[in-house]
């Protein structure tokens, strides 16, 4: 029987790792600034932060996408140095 051992927070998770371009100032407040989604890249027009676990940083952004503003969830692991969104067609492209 094998066994698989998951050293990472993120391996399981229904989850797509994206690019991000983010402002990290020496307080330790970290801004996303523009997101990598499908090839395209997307500028953050506002975002507020939710400190989900110990080790990674929530942040519910709207993107802007042409004319609009679209929502989407992007998740910042601290010990991995990742930035991801769920992987779902509700969040995972605007």
């Amino acid at each position: 029987m094998t066994q698989i051992l998951s050293h990472n927070s993120h391996d399981l998770l229904p989850m797509q790792i994206v690019p991000v371009i983010a402002s990290f100032n020496d307080d330790g407040q970290i801004k996303p600034l523009y997101v990598g989604i499908n090839g395209e890249r997307y500028k953050v027009a506002s975002c507020w932060v939710r400190r989900s676990f110990s080790n990674q940083i929530e942040f519910h952004c709207r993107l802007i996408d042409q004319d609009l503003l679209k929502p989407v969830i992007i998740t910042y692991y601290l010990n991995e140095c990742i930035w991801t969104i769920p992987d779902n067609p509700k969040n995972a492209a605007p």
